[in-house]
């Protein structure tokens, strides 16, 4: 008799763990429809420009806790600063215990890199193209996104294609931590 509750137990334990990974393929990794979310990277580097569509590319980037952005002026000169009352703008958009950063001019051919090792959302901007929608969003690790003051609603104080790119990312950032936090 104990034979058979053994083998009963194995085949509900073997259909239950079959059904599951099967659901998981179905469903797809987490952020599979956004190709910068979902899988945290150790490094990234982003690219600045002064003209085009994307002033800042990936407007999006996922790190690992401890992870590094380079920042890379391609052209035209650049400023990037943590949205933050002490390095730009009147509003946080960084983690509490986080610091804010400025990375000083970047001309042409110059780098800015900061280490993240803090978890949460941080959005920032490239000060002199602000007005043109230059902003972007990093997100380390898996944060909460009750608990992210960068995805709350930007400022009105802000140029409007600031407001409307952070309104984007937000958007994108939040879809991808709320299907992690559900």
């Amino acid at each position: 008799m104990s034979g058979r509750r053994t083998r009963r137990r194995l085949l509900t334990t073997s259909v239950t763990a079959f059904a599951t990974g099967f659901a998981g393929c179905l469903r797809g990794p987490v952020g599979d429809d956004d190709p910068d979310l979902g899988d945290p990277k150790p490094y990234v580097e982003v690219e600045l420009s002064s003209s085009g569509d994307e002033h800042v590319d990936p407007p999006v980037v996922h790190l690992v806790d401890g992870g590094t952005v380079e920042w890379v002026a391609n052209d035209g000169d650049h400023e990037i600063a943590a949205y933050h009352p002490d390095s730009h703008g009147t509003q946080q958009r960084i983690p509490g215990d986080a610091e804010p950063w400025t990375s000083g001019e970047l001309a042409p051919g110059d780098s800015f890199d900061r280490i993240f090792d803090v978890e949460g959302v941080f959005d920032y901007v490239s000060t002199p193209y602000e007005s043109e929608g230059a902003v972007g969003s990093i997100v380390v690790g898996w944060p909460d996104p009750d608990e992210a003051p960068a995805l709350e609603e930007p400022v009105e104080t802000y140029p409007d294609a600031a407001v409307d790119a952070l309104e984007q990312r937000n958007d994108r950032v939040r879809d991808l931590l709320e299907e992690v936090h559900e």
